[in-house]
C-alpha cells in the first residue's frame, strides 16, 4: 500500500503532458464497467503505402474492428484483461463519433500524437444520457504503418460526470493476416499490455 501511494505521488509531480493520468479512489473495488469501444474520431493513418483506401477504412473498418471485439469475446475478454466481474457494452457514442473524420485528411506522412488534455476534451463531448458508472474506451491516436504499431489511450472515466479517472497511452504491435486482423492484433496486444500494467482495482505498475 505504501508503494502504491508513492507511485501515485510520483505521477502527480510529472508535467501534465504525460502519457498517464493516474487512477483515483473511484477506481477501487470496481466490479462492473461499460465498454464504449474504439474511438477513431481523432485518429490519423500514418503511411500512405499502408492505407490506400481511407474512405473504406472509415466506413467499414472502424465498425468492423469494434464488432470484432464483441464477436470474438473469448479472445478479447475485457473482464480478464481489466480485472472486473462484468462488462456491459455501449457502442452508440463511438459509432457516431467514428463518422467524424474526413477521409481526405486521415492519411499523413508525419508524426502525430496528442496528450491527455485532448483525451479529456474527447470524453467531455460524450453524450451518455442518464447512464452512470465507470466507462472504458480506447481512444485510438494513430495506426502507424511504418512502425507497425497503434498508439491508443486506454481511458477510464466516470460516465455521469465525464471525469477522466485514468488515461494511459499504450502502443500495440500490429500482427495478423489481412488488413482487418493485422490492426486488430494491435488492439489485442494493447489489452495484453494493460493486463500486465493496469489493475484498476489495485494499482498502476510498470
Amino acid at each position: 500500500m505504501k508503494t502504491f501511494f508513492l507511485l501515485i505521488g510520483f505521477y502527480l509531480i510529472l508535467p501534465f503532458q504525460t502519457n498517464t493520468l493516474p487512477n483515483t479512489s473511484e477506481l477501487t473495488n470496481v466490479n462492473e464497467i461499460t465498454w464504449y469501444g474504439l474511438d477513431f474520431s481523432n485518429v490519423r493513418l500514418i503511411g500512405a503505402v499502408g492505407f490506400t483506401n481511407p474512405e473504406k477504412i472509415k466506413s467499414y473498418y472502424f465498425g468492423t474492428w469494434n464488432s470484432l471485439i464483441l464477436d470474438e469475446y473469448d479472445k478479447y475478454n475485457l473482464e480478464k484483461f481489466f480485472y472486473v466481474g462484468s462488462v456491459k457494452n455501449n457502442l452508440d457514442i463511438v459509432t457516431d463519433r467514428n463518422k467524424l473524420p474526413d477521409p481526405d485528411k486521415l492519411v499523413i506522412e508525419s508524426d502525430y500524437s496528442f496528450d491527455v488534455d485532448k483525451v479529456m476534451q474527447i470524453i467531455s463531448e460524450y453524450d451518455s444520457g442518464d447512464n452512470k458508472g465507470i466507462g472504458l474506451v480506447f481512444i485510438v491516436e494513430s495506426l502507424n504503418k511504418y512502425k507497425e504499431k497503434a498508439p491508443v489511450w486506454v481511458t477510464f472515466f466516470d460516465i455521469q460526470t465525464k471525469k477522466v479517472l485514468l488515461a494511459k497511452r499504450i502502443e500495440g504491435k500490429a500482427s495478423g493476416f489481412g488488413f482487418r486482423n493485422y490492426w486488430a492484433g494491435a488492439y489485442y496486444n494493447i489489452m495484453k499490455s494493460a493486463y500486465k500494467t493496469l489493475n484498476i482495482n489495485s494499482k498502476i505498475s510498470n
